[in-house]
């Protein structure tokens, strides 16, 4: 996703697009849908299908993970790490284009590279609740007759095979760490029977029960700029 394109976005509410996605955490759709084989934004969920989820899907009150979104050869790196109240998106995460929202006294977006913040306007958070989607892409998150069939468990590795319904040939595969009690990595597949296509993946990095206290602040050496600067900033950085 381009830094302009990410601009558009209301970097507060993160329903971390993603269901691991979305997929994987929280709450604010970021991800663009260029093809049919990415995940879509912002979907709703059935009471009925998070139900029926068999394995937990509560969003820690405490960590920091990243997610890395695989298309082809293309990743796409997020950080992101919540303490309480407090929630943090690194979006790019590990480039020169790295673009951060952070959620703590106040709302900020930073550009690391250049060592700039400045403050932002915006909503109360989005509900822990968002962490559901984690588990929810287009595939699931309407569809209540989605199936999970537990494959196999192989020390603290529990597979499930999910079937969005009955007459789709699409699937998904959830990898879930029983020891964390986290589902870590999905697979999703398209394709006629026999003939599956995995389309893209999303998988959690990295997980750290306790995240860094340093994330939730902005560092000193920071310099506050008004919020169209930074945003003229990274989209010049961007055309570099």
């Amino acid at each position: 996703m381009t830094l302009s394109l990410m601009f558009s976005f209301n970097f507060t509410k993160i329903p971390v697009v993603f269901g691991l996605l979305a997929i994987l955490f929280s709450g604010c759709g970021f991800w663009k849908k260029t093809t049919d084989a990415e995940p879509s934004q912002n979907l709703p969920v059935s009471d009925d299908l998070k139900s029926e989820i068999p394995f937990s899907t509560r969003e820690p009150e405490r960590f920091q993970a990243e997610i890395v979104v695989t298309t082809g050869e293309i990743e796409r790196v997020t950080l992101t790490a919540r303490s309480g109240a407090n929630r943090r998106y690194d979006f790019n995460y590990g480039t020169k284009n790295q673009l951060t929202s952070l959620q703590a006294d106040k709302n900020y977006l930073l550009l690391p590279e250049k060592k700039i913040y400045a403050e932002a306007t915006a909503p109360p958070p989005a509900a822990a609740d968002d962490w559901a989607n984690f588990l929810t892409t287009e595939w699931l998150s309407e569809k209540s007759a989605a199936s999970f069939e537990k494959l196999e468990t192989t020390g603290n590795l529990t597979k499930y095979r999910v079937k969005p319904g009955a007459n789709e040939t699409a699937e998904i595969l959830i990898f879930v760490d029983e020891k964390l009690g986290l589902p870590f990595k999905e697979e999703f597949y398209g394709g006629e029977a026999g003939q599956k296509t995995l389309l893209y993946t999303v998988e959690l990095r990295n997980f750290k029960p306790e995240p860094d206290d340093g994330l939730f602040a902005v560092p000193k050496d920071f310099r506050k700029v008004p919020v169209d600067e930074l945003r003229r900033t990274a989209a010049k950085e961007e055309s570099k």
